[in-house]
């Protein structure tokens, strides 16, 4: 998540001459499907993802408990019974600890320890709060698991789902505690609550008088909610449901900046990713709080099963951010961590790697198209050896994998290379054709613009995400689009944001414990990525289960050109339709006569825009303030019409070609 400065210069150079303000009003353009168009790429529209903006853990993460293994605090440092609390009500004593010298494996050597010292009335216990609150809502199961052992007391636990400060909403018994750890689990049903609330706790107690001087440890918690498709250890369902919405193609994991560490022992380890949550080993993570690991490798790939994405596996290529470099003769056992990486994935039962996923729940290997190796290092000046001696050793192994570079360097070729755009937004505007002229041959077979926003105060990361943000990298992305024949893949970031805790701004999804709302660039991309290729990836077979690649249309000008009004044209064989994409920048409305030659439509078209002040922002409060319309336009002839984009907008009219 860093900013490349030397792009933005360079563009501005190239593009100061062409991106000057025409007058829009007089502007007639002619769309040719006479003449031979570029073709498309069928997977130009997806996401990146890293942990940032506590976008992981209780977020995209449906994991309710906060501090849910004790393996170190929140902010990395010695484990503490924080987001924990004692329950002690009526005539009763009771204390929580956090015991050191119990644990329940070598990865989680700490467990909660709970004692009662006096108990005649009420209750004893503790309780958890959550992640800025707790999320209860009318109608949904909750599941609820975790270990525990205690010394001498075999009675029940009261496993509860309760409003903070009283008031039971669910509540399940659980009982055959002995001297071993054992994993427990209960469903919980909350009945009769009105609305979603999120001032709730999940507790575990004990009303027993048995349990006086019997101390009992637990370890290892989960609460989890409806996930998205009903996964185990799955993802928060209204987030996925939101990003499912943006119709993308791909999903580019796990970083980004997450990926490589502040420090090479800190870098993201696929290996402490997987496996039972009992088994899984956390890491500070890049953007200042723990990464529990709760959400590893494996459930990326479910992700990517489940909402049909083309996963980009990156791989650390021995650069972490403090700006250390594993030295060349020292790469051995990390090219190998990430060729174990890929095995796990990719690998069959007769391999270590592969039989270690089936026994981790999924049998059948994974098909594996793109592989990036590294991240962002330009920042580096050791790429050249690492890239090398990583490309050699992935590329013996995967001869057929896209191999995405993130830096030029002159060891070894590419296919894609990966350019990261953060900027103001007249540099964003002025880079809109940017890859107009860029020479398709050469090295690799095109870009991965793997990172984009425009941040409107300066980079980096302190910039609202405001409806002239949206249009600025509404122009930027209608360019991409018009070069989408080589410009391969686009992904906006940071995709999401928990509010008033994100380190970076803008993010294009914003939620919180309660809700989630959008920035209005979600409807800008959400447009432009549905009215594209529609397709379905198969994570099993190297290949595109699709129609036929949408083609980019040449559009002749006359009376004007680009600015403040950007456009794409487009066709779509299989639904037999053509999508004309379009940004204004303008105050004023910005008409413009279209023509067609070689096609003929229905006399009729479909619009679907946004628009309104610059300065509007989505809010918790008003999630709609910006928000997609439509309207019906009427064509004259089967080929000629007229329409008036709306000021400040962002617009795609979709016509039916007469087949």
């Amino acid at each position: 998540m860093k900013f490349l400065p030397s792009l933005s210069i360079a563009a501005g150079l190239l593009l100061a001459s062409t991106t000057c303000l025409q007058t829009a009003s007089a502007l007639s353009l002619t769309i040719r499907n006479d003449v031979p168009g570029n073709s498309s790429s069928p997977i130009l529209y997806g996401l990146m993802y890293e942990d940032i903006n506590r976008c992981g853990d209780s977020a995209l993460y449906a994991q309710m408990i906060r501090n849910w293994n004790f393996q170190a605090n929140d902010t990395g440092g010695k484990p503490d019974l924080e987001f924990w609390n004692v329950i002690e009500e009526g005539e009763t004593k009771a204390t929580i600890t956090l015991d050191t010298k119990v644990g329940l494996n070598d990865v989680n050597s700490n467990s909660l320890r709970l004692d009662v010292e006096s108990l005649d009335s009420g209750r004893a216990g503790f309780l958890n709060v959550g992640w800025w609150g707790l999320r209860v809502q009318p109608d949904e199961p909750y599941k609820a698991t975790f270990f525990a052992k205690s010394d001498g007391y075999t009675g029940p636990l009261n496993v509860t789902l309760e409003k903070n400060g009283g008031g039971i909403l669910a509540s399940k018994l659980v009982e055959g505690l002995t001297d071993e750890f054992q994993k427990f689990e209960v469903e919980l049903s909350p009945s009769d609550i009105e609305g979603t609330s999120i001032d709730n706790v999940f507790a575990v107690s004990v009303d027993s008088p048995d349990v006086i001087g019997k101390p009992i440890w637990f370890q290892v918690f989960s609460l989890f909610g409806e996930t998205y498709k009903g996964r185990e250890n799955g993802l928060r369902k209204d987030i996925a449901e939101t990003l499912a919405g943006l119709k993308p193609k791909f999903f580019r994991f796990p970083g980004g900046n997450n990926l490589e560490g502040q420090t090479i022992d800190t870098r993201w380890k696929w290996n402490e990713t997987v496996g039972p949550l009992e088994e899984r080993i956390g890491r500070m993570g890049d953007w200042s709080y723990w990464n529990t690991n709760g959400q590893g490798l494996l459930d990326y790939m479910y992700l990517t099963e489940d909402l049909g994405l083309a996963p980009i596996v990156d791989v650390y290529a021995g650069y972490s951010l403090q700006g250390d470099s594993v030295p060349e003769d020292e790469l051995g056992p990390f090219v190998q961590e990430a060729l174990d990486h890929l095995e796990y994935l990719t690998g069959d039962t007769s391999t270590p790697m592969g039989k270690l996923r089936a026994e981790h729940g999924h049998e059948k290997p994974f098909k594996i198209d793109m592989i990036e190796i590294g991240n962002e290092d330009w920042f580096s000046d050791t790429y050249d050896y690492r890239y090398r001696t990583y490309y050699d050793a992935i590329t013996e192994k995967y001869p057929d994998a896209t191999i995405i570079s993130t830096a030029a360097q002159e060891s070894r070729g590419w296919d894609l290379i990966d350019d990261h755009y953060y900027m103001t937004k007249e540099e964003m505007i002025n880079n809109f054709n940017y890859y107009d002229n860029y020479a398709r041959s050469g090295n690799g077979s095109g870009i991965f613009v793997g990172e984009f926003a425009t941040n409107t105060a300066g980079c980096c990361g302190k910039s609202p995400a405001n409806l002239e943000a949206a249009l600025a990298d509404g122009v930027f992305m209608t360019g991409l689009e018009r070069n989408s024949d080589f410009v391969k893949m686009i992904a906006y970031a940071p995709s999401m944001k928990r509010v008033d805790h994100q380190q970076w701004d803008p993010d294009m999804i914003h939620f919180d414990t309660e809700s989630v709302w959008v920035a209005p660039f979600y409807h800008v991309f959400q447009m432009y990525s549905a009215h594209s290729m529609h397709y379905f990836y198969s994570c099993y077979e190297r290949n595109w289960i699709a129609n036929d690649a949408d083609t980019i249309l040449q559009v002749d000008a006359e009376d004007g050109g680009f600015g403040p009004l950007y456009w794409v044209v487009g066709s779509n064989k299989k639904e037999n339709e053509i999508y004309v994409k379009a940004i204004n920048l303008d105050s004023e409305p910005a008409p413009v006569q279209f023509a067609l030659k070689g096609v003929k439509v229905l006399n009729y078209g479909n619009a679907t825009f946004i628009s309104g002040d610059p300065s509007d922002e989505n809010t918790k409060d008003e999630p709609n303030r910006i928000a997609p319309k439509k309207n019906t336009f009427h064509i004259r002839h089967q080929n000629t019409f007229g329409y008036t984009f709306e000021p400040h907008s962002a617009t795609v009219l979709v016509m039916k070609i007469d087949s």
